[in-house]
């Protein structure tokens, strides 16, 4: 019997906003409200003994999430496939408040599920690869012939390889995976969508004089090499020291992206200007065109 799942990753650098999005920790900060998880209870396992449920389950009590029960209900499943149980499926579930005005809201969570059979991991193909080799991908999961599958390790290993596009100049890259289930042998088919390879368009630096001509003598991506965007991160930590006090990566560097032309620009702010922040808001709309013209 074969049971096939698909999932897309598309990795914006969140990872896991995506099929991973559901690795355990405290949720992101919302304007929803919270719960707490106080306890949990799940019923209806066949082979599972009361040790390794109390091990698979042991991450959720303690922690806040949105108050979705969509969303805690998939955590739970995704401990289980995490431990091999890919097919485990929830029949009932139920969050009781322990007190509905406290916030966070404690709650216990009962569920029924069925766990399946134990799955181990049997092959990994990739498909539309032309930067990176098989071995090199592969090298990125973790999982090898044989291992109990865990979903995680899948999705951390789909993370590796969009972060490893990066370097290829690859901006636009995603994946999308496949599992396949045959008795309890797990095989994943990832497709990858590779895009445009974009090149170093104009870097553009908002500062001081002197400061601008240190920073562009250590740039080392010219104009119309291939673009590594992790370069930046780690431009910015060996030139420190002409940075301001208060810069921060995420608000004073910009990448736009010119989809027709494929390359992509970098703007790095020192100092705050208006008329320069309003045409960064423009450029940010380049790319809203799928034939990449500009609006």
């Amino acid at each position: 019997m074969r049971w096939v799942v698909g999932f897309l990753i598309v990795f914006i650098f969140f990872l896991l906003a995506s099929y991973a999005s559901f690795a355990f920790g405290q949720s992101a900060a919302s304007g929803e409200r919270k719960i707490l998880v106080d306890s949990v209870v799940v019923s209806g396992t066949q082979a599972i003994d009361a040790a390794e449920l109390a091990d698979i389950i042991g991450s959720l009590p303690g922690s806040k999430y949105d108050d979705d029960p969509e969303e805690i209900q998939e955590r739970l499943r995704s401990a289980f496939q995490d431990r091999g149980y890919i097919q485990a499926e929830i029949s009932k579930f139920e969050m009781k408040p322990i007190d509905p005005l406290a916030s966070p809201k404690p709650v216990r969570i009962e569920a029924e599920l069925h766990e399946g059979p134990l799955c181990t991991f049997s092959s990994v193909e990739f498909t539309r690869s032309h930067f990176m080799s098989t071995e090199e991908l592969r090298a990125m999961f973790p999982l090898k012939v044989g291992d109990v599958f865990a979903k995680a390790k899948i999705a951390g290993g789909l993370r590796s390889m969009m972060e490893s596009t990066r370097a290829y100049g690859l901006l636009d890259a995603f994946a999308v995976p496949q599992i396949t289930v045959t008795g309890t042998a797990v095989s994943l088919v990832v497709d990858v969508h590779e895009g445009p390879q974009y090149r170093m368009g104009e870097l553009e630096i908002l500062g001081p004089a002197e400061v601008e001509e240190k920073m562009r003598l250590h740039w080392t991506i010219e104009p119309g090499a291939v673009f590594d965007s992790g370069y930046i991160t780690k431009f910015i930590a060996e030139n420190s020291s002409l940075l301001p006090a208060n810069f921060v990566e995420g608000d004073g560097v910009k990448v736009f992206r010119d989809c027709k032309a494929s390359t992509a620009s970098v703007h790095i702010h020192l100092v705050q200007d208006s008329q320069h922040d309003m045409l960064d808001r423009t450029l940010t709309r380049r790319c809203d065109n799928p034939d990449g013209k500009e609006q």
